[in-house]
């Protein structure tokens, strides 16, 4: 059975917990589908927005106003570790399948923890103001990091990960058509050449383009400054949260006209384009709040919504309305995060995951520590702190071979098959051909010309040898008695 796990975080509680959750609880963990309880929480912490992030062993939560990360390991459910840092951290997440965890902070800056090894690499100033968002491409070869001064920067991964001065890496390119702070960024799932990334700001526009040449493909007109986006899995359209609470559907693949145009074969680009009314979902209890975060069901036709009252919302995707409240909502906070875990469940899923490596523990970040002279090349002290799967691939039940490694002794078709081939080996050396075992006789013979061959070779390099000594000792007799000759 499929299985998808939801996890939620909260900012600065705004009422005491009910009974039904644990007191300082700050992040929850609960299964989504099919419908169930909780299966994790962590307590004391309050994450702002874009500010958590999650891997197979742990949970990473910046915190409001204090410079400062919460590591929290999902396999002893407890808090790893806190983790200072030199900036206050306003947007994280984890890349490079989830070895890396990239954080922007209040000033501008970048930096990138290796979680395994603790090396911490840092930019220079990359934005005169707060990154307020920060998004990664399927293969982790970009990144993109959006900021208050309006801007978004594309970096190369691989480049600010090297070994060289991360201060000397510079953006591969600038997005610079927005004229306001940057609040919320998307980018597509495709891994192909024809990507793009969707961005929105407070001046209420909302721009699709392609973060590989910076070409602007679509520019839509808000009705209201969006809090926060999330894309379809297929890249059909994407889903804006607003302050009063409700949720807009944009198709990439209609346009104004309601005729069907992909985005990147799409004309006009620098037209402005007003959604219908009729793509806004509305809710008719104001209370619940403004939407602070949204997330996509694994198959598109759920989203998630969470909400400044501590609401967590369902709607339905096809028919663009509200489904109902989640159960475990509403929370002793504003819901700042909401994030789906990636589904497990899958027949081949088990030994997909066997090849990758694992971190137990993580590194807490040095500055500096993984550094050489000249400024490229692995430094002597890089190591990494990681477990190897029990299972380097798929085991093949039916394999010999792997059950004798794995079984209290070997196999009795092995041993089997060894017996008939000494049996065989010993009656082809009376001259016997004749063979009960279907070609063991055939490996018999073979076996014996190998170890004919073998011989005959040992013993010709040994004649040789008594040859070449023969020699070297007369060689040595005559250059002793002309020696003792010229004496005389």
């Amino acid at each position: 059975m499929l299985t998808e796990q939801l996890v939620a975080s909260i900012g600065v509680p705004l009422k005491t917990p009910g009974t039904h959750i644990a007191k300082d609880a700050a992040i929850f963990i609960n299964t989504f589908q099919p419908a169930g309880g909780a299966q994790g929480i962590f307590k004391k912490s309050a994450a702002p927005a874009n500010c958590l992030a999650i891997s197979e062993s742990h949970i990473f939560a910046a915190q409001i106003d204090k410079a400062v990360v919460h590591v929290y390991s999902r396999e002893r459910n407890n808090q790893e570790a806190t983790v200072p840092f030199p900036e206050r951290i306003t947007s994280l997440l984890l890349a490079c399948q989830d070895s890396v965890l990239v954080l922007g902070t209040n000033d501008g800056r970048l930096f990138a923890w290796e979680v395994a090894s603790g090396r911490l690499v840092a930019t220079k100033q990359a934005h005169l103001q707060a990154v307020t968002a920060l998004t990664v491409d399927e293969r982790s070869n970009f990144l993109l990091s959006a900021s208050a001064d309006s801007t978004i920067h594309v970096w190369s991964l691989p480049e600010l990960l090297a070994f060289s001065s991360a201060e000397d890496t510079s953006p591969v390119r600038t997005f610079s058509t927005h004229r306001s702070k940057v609040v919320a960024l998307a980018i597509g799932h495709g891994a192909s050449s024809c990507n793009f990334a969707v961005s929105v700001a407070e001046d209420k526009t909302c721009l699709v383009w392609d973060y590989k040449s910076n070409g602007l493909l679509r520019t839509f007109l808000l009705p209201a400054v969006a809090t926060c986006i999330a894309l379809d899995p297929a890249d059909r359209a994407f889903y804006l949260g607003y302050r009063d609470g409700s949720v807009q559907q944009i198709d990439l693949y209609r346009s104004a006209n309601g005729s069907f145009d992909a985005v990147q074969n799409g004309s006009g680009a620098t037209n402005p384009i007003q959604p219908k009314a009729s793509s806004c979902w509305k809710l008719q209890d104001a209370s619940l709040g403004g939407i602070l975060s949204m997330v996509l069901s694994f198959d598109g036709t759920t989203l998630i919504t969470g909400h400044e009252s501590g609401a967590l919302l369902s709607w339905d995707t096809n028919r663009g309305s509200y489904l109902s409240d989640l159960p475990q909502s509403p929370l002793p906070g504003p819901v700042t995060n909401v994030v789906l875990l990636p589904v497990t469940g899958f027949v081949n899923q088990d030994g997909e995951q066997s090849a990758r490596t694992r971190v137990s523990e993580i590194t807490k970040p040095k500055f500096g520590a993984h550094t050489t002279d000249e400024g490229y090349g692995v430094p002597g002290n890089y190591s990494l702190n990681v477990q190897l799967s029990t299972k380097l691939s798929a085991p093949d039940t039916s394999n010999d071979f792997y059950n004798a490694l794995t079984g209290p002794s070997f196999p009795t078709s092995i041993l089997d098959q060894g017996l008939s081939e000494l049996a065989s080996w010993g009656q082809n050396a009376t001259g016997t051909t004749a063979s009960t075992n279907g070609g063991s006789a055939e490996h018999g013979e073979d076996f014996m010309r190998v170890q004919t061959t073998s011989l005959q070779s040992v013993y010709q390099l040994s004649e040789e040898k008594k040859v070449l000594l023969r020699r070297e000792q007369a060689r040595s007799a005559a250059q002793n008695g002309s020696v003792s000759s010229g004496e005389d």
